[in-house]
């Protein structure tokens, strides 16, 4: 079995959210306690930088670059 690397689309997003969600159940992922709906997480993250990770059809891993405040 072969993990392929790939460019995230608005088409992987219910991948990307069920494995955000599960981060977020932890406590430990972030200052939310609920996954964002695609829009809110795509004006919150870069264009560029976007991946997923694929496991034949199954997303099994994400990461997407976001901009950090200056303050």
């Amino acid at each position: 079995m072969e993990v392929f690397i790939d460019g995230m689309s608005k088409k992987d997003w219910p991948g990307v959210k069920a494995i955000y969600a599960e981060g977020l159940a932890t406590g430990l992922a972030a200052f939310t306690t609920v996954a964002p709906s695609w829009s809110e997480w795509d004006q919150r993250h870069f264009e560029f930088g976007r991946v997923v990770a694929r496991l034949e059809s199954e997303t099994v891993g994400w990461a997407a670059l976001a901009p950090v405040p200056d303050n």
